[in-house]
């Protein structure tokens, strides 16, 4: 899939055009598996779930789930996914005998870092791309994604309500 020659956005519709494109490319690299220097190929949700746990040493499901902006629900299915696959293991009594952590695997933490190199990759591949940002263009990327992320949780919660009321409706 080649970029499309685009001109630069000149307002928040232009730039949100830019931004569901780039949006769907994502959605079809999540369901492209990949190598990650394991005896099997990982999806992006798998590899990303893993470097959620890799990276934070005192993690749990919740934790986790406010990483990747996932339900801790989702996040279970996946820990549950990956520790039959032997890449992530429960663990429990770091803070106290109820708590649940979660770590990685032998076989997890070489997924983890062979993807950690290939973050280091995209990462410098984007920089390049774009050069050097002063501290402000950082901050105004940053105010724009908070806002994103803001609409979106909050649609979230609109369409979650609106679900709710919808299956309320059906059941009477």
């Amino acid at each position: 899939m080649m970029a499309v020659a685009k001109s630069q956005p000149t307002d928040f519709a232009d730039l949100y055009e830019v931004w569901m494109r780039i949006r769907n490319k994502m959605n079809i690299m999540e369901n492209l598996p990949r190598d990650f220097g394991i005896d099997e190929q990982l999806k992006l949700s798998e590899i990303h779930t893993i470097q959620a746990i890799g990276s934070t040493k005192e993690n749990n499901n919740r934790i986790i789930a406010d990483i990747l902006g996932i339900t801790p629900s989702a996040v279970s299915q996946m820990v549950a996914k990956l520790t039959r696959r032997d890449l992530v293991k429960k663990v429990r009594g770091l803070r106290n005998d109820k708590e649940v952590s979660l770590e990685l695997t032998e076989k997890g933490r070489t997924a983890f870092k062979c993807h950690e190199k290939t973050h280091a990759d995209v990462y410098k591949r984007i920089a390049a791309g774009v050069g050097t940002l002063k501290k402000e263009e950082l901050e105004v990327i940053s105010r724009i994604f908070s806002a994103m992320e803001s609409v979106y949780d909050q649609q979230i919660r609109d369409l979650s309500a609106n679900k709710n009321v919808s299956e309320t409706e059906r059941s009477d």
